[in-house]
């Protein structure tokens, strides 16, 4: 059974990556090879995410978050502060 991911994060990936509401989306999936997420739209899926979750991801694009599990691990990180 694939992991669950966040709905509001799901939600996110979602309409930035202009994917059907009904697209599962899993923690595996790679964000650029499966959802299309390349650097620009990565900017929006961070703003959109800060503002769903009340976090600060701030500017450090550094950080490997090559994986949705990536992303919602290091912004659950975030919101519980």
């Amino acid at each position: 059974m694939p992991a669950l991911v966040d709905e509001r994060i799901a939600a996110v990936l979602r309409q930035v990556a202009e994917l059907p509401e009904s697209f599962p989306i899993e923690g595996s999936q790679e964000l650029k090879a499966d959802l299309g997420i390349d650097s620009l739209k990565m900017i929006d899926v961070i703003i959109q995410v800060e503002g769903e979750l009340g976090i600060e991801m701030g500017d450090d694009f550094s950080r490997e978050l090559l994986t949705v599990a990536d992303l919602e691990r290091y912004a659950s990180e975030l919101a519980a502060g």
